[in-house]
């Protein structure tokens, strides 16, 4: 069964599920998020979690797969509590210079089958022998206009607790993080996700579809300093936030586009 599903066409079975409240708010506490910032409704980037849990149940390995890419298309908003259906295939699975690049999408839809959101994750799974080269000595990051919206660090038992439902020893054992070039152990790259879409929940809940895309450009480790650059939008549809770490450079880039309609 695991090897099946990373076959693209591979479809997850569909299953009824719903956001407990205590358990979301667990996972934004440890992103230091309010939970009240979502007010009563199901925070869009855990179903990102949702898609992981689904590949685990189906026999998918995850450990040491990296996360390079989220995308959410959300179509209104849905009460934490509401029992929903969840479903998934894989879409691609391509060999790239580091891995192999999969792509698996996720809906959720609600009790009257209507679409309320869309998950698309793209993931690496490396090959070991390419990773941890060095190209030669960083360059001197590049400015990252905007301003400073927020800034927090990163703490070992936090980044556990938001990833201890889903697993990969990459989030938890330092030696396992070691194989793959790292100095420490990875918070997971919805983790950066959800603590930045905090800063967009107003327009979110109130936006009849929105798409928001993250890309994980660089790995946060589980005691990083972050620091949280907005840029100045060309209207309040669009969002453009980024995440740097203690060097400067882009951990994780944010992007939100707000639609009129379906």
């Amino acid at each position: 069964m695991a090897g099946e599903t990373l076959i693209p066409g591979f479809r997850f079975p569909e299953t009824t599920l719903s956001r407990d409240p205590a358990a979301q708010a667990e996972a934004l506490t440890a992103c230091a998020v309010d939970p009240a910032a979502w007010a009563g409704q199901t925070e869009p980037t855990l179903w990102g979690n949702d898609g992981f849990r689904a590949m685990s149940a189906a026999g998918q390995e995850i450990d040491g797969y990296i996360h390079v890419e989220q995308r959410l298309t959300l179509s209104g908003g849905l009460p934490l509590g509401e029992a929903v259906r969840f479903s998934g295939e894989t879409v691609s699975n391509e060999e790239v210079p580091r891995g192999r690049r999969i792509v698996q999408r996720f809906e959720v839809r609600r009790a009257d089958r209507s679409l309320a959101v869309v998950s698309e994750h793209i993931r690496l799974l490396p090959d070991l022998e390419k990773m941890g080269r060095k190209s030669g000595p960083a360059s001197t990051p590049e400015p990252v206009p905007g301003t400073v919206i927020a800034e927090k660090v990163m703490q070992p038992q936090d980044v556990v607790t938001y990833s201890k439902s889903v697993g990969n020893e990459i989030h938890f054992d330092p030696e396992f993080a070691a194989r793959y070039g790292y100095r420490a152990p990875l918070a997971q790259g919805l983790m950066t996700m959800t603590w930045m879409a905090a800063h967009l929940a107003d327009r979110l809940r109130a936006a009849p579809m929105a798409i928001l895309v993250a890309q994980f450009k660089r790995p946060v480790f589980w005691d990083d300093a972050l620091t949280l650059i907005s840029a100045t939008p060309a209207d309040d549809r669009q969002a453009h936030l980024s995440a740097l770490n203690a060097e400067g450079r882009v951990a994780c880039d944010l992007r939100m586009e707000i639609l009129a309609s379906a």
